[in-house]
């Protein structure tokens, strides 16, 4: 995805670097420009105006209002309050091609030893989807079926301690959050876990941690671990989190892609 790049007009409405890119690739066609707006939106940058969607794209305001039109009409992306971002059947696709179907079928088996591991009440599979947390597996006994559903399918990412790890690791040092958030953030980041406790589910609480992909903060996923609340045994559990994680990652990596 790219990334932000100042906005130097040479009188086509494009900005000089996004201009470069879209003549050195071929980009100057509806198809090209279609794909320089979809890859203006990176994993820390879910919601864009008008203005910063034609910057970070390169494509000129105009052609951008036009063609952002066009994709919300077809689902590909939505229209909110605050700007445009990525639409829901850019999900829908994602399940034929290498992406959330293949880390929910690479991840299931170790979820499955995590919770039996850790003797959780429930374990989950998260990723980000816009400003929410999309719940792809959720792993529980019958007796703990109110806490899947207390969980729920969507969330906004603010709500659950998942989202809280996803957006320590998509908003950085974003000087235009709150100086505390951004402190809490960091801290996630440097210890790479989070948690909560009563929040979602009252006796319960829950731990969760990023899963990488090829390392460092490439975090495409989380994964948590909900117990019961009176346990002490509370860093057992996240280095069984830690190396359900890892396991994850590697899985990914070695296994083939059809």
């Amino acid at each position: 995805m790219r990334g932000a790049t100042a906005h130097s007009d040479d009188g086509s409405g494009m900005s000089g670097k996004g201009a470069a890119v879209a003549e050195e690739a071929g980009d100057d066609t509806v198809l090209g420009k279609v794909r320089l707006l979809l890859e203006a939106f990176s994993g820390s940058v879910h919601t864009l105006g008008l203005t910063e969607l034609s910057q970070r794209s390169g494509v000129s305001k105009a052609s951008t209002f036009r063609l952002a039109q066009q994709l919300v009409e077809h689902g590909l992306m939505d229209k909110t309050p605050k700007g445009y971002r990525l639409g829901w059947l850019i999900y829908e696709l994602g399940q034929h091609v290498p992406g959330p179907a293949r880390l929910r079928t690479v991840a299931r088996p170790t979820l499955v030893d995590l919770r039996a591991a850790t003797k959780a009440l429930a374990v989950h599979l998260a990723i980000p989807h816009g400003d929410d947390v999309v719940y792809l597996d959720r792993i529980g006994g019958r007796r703990e079926i109110a806490i899947l559903a207390a969980v729920g399918g969507s969330v906004p990412a603010e709500e659950t301690v998942s989202g809280r790890v996803l957006q320590a690791y998509w908003a950085g040092d974003d000087e235009t959050i709150a100086p505390e958030l951004r402190a809490e953030y960091a801290e996630i980041r440097e210890r790479r876990w989070a948690s909560e406790q009563g929040l979602v589910v009252p006796g319960a609480k829950t731990y969760a941690v990023p899963v990488s992909y090829r390392g460092g903060n490439h975090v495409i996923a989380v994964i948590s671990a909900t117990v019961r609340a009176e346990r002490h045994d509370d860093r057992t559990t996240i280095h069984a989190l830690w190396a359900a994680a890892t396991e994850i990652s590697r899985a990914m990596l070695r296994t083939p892609v059809h």
